[in-house]
């Protein structure tokens, strides 16, 4: 079973069989490895769960792979 993740919250990934794009919303762990809560289109905010290997990375949410992103307003 995989320990590491390879997404984080905000990235955009592609869902490999269906070309669609989304954002990753959330994440869990089950006995095949990690499986992601994935927003799709542009449509309702509604998570589809998507296993790891289903997903091909499109964008970064950030440079340090975190998924948080600091912005300071002055």
């Amino acid at each position: 079973m995989s320990t590491s993740r390879k997404f984080a919250h905000g990235d955009v990934v592609k869902v490999i069989e269906t070309g669609e794009l989304g954002i990753i919303k959330s994440f869990h762990q089950n006995e095949n490895g990690f499986v992601y809560g994935v927003q799709l289109g542009r449509g309702p905010a509604i998570e589809t769960a998507v296993s790891e290997d289903a997903l091909e990375l499109v964008k970064t949410a950030n440079d340090d792979g975190t998924g948080f992103a600091v912005r300071y307003i002055s």
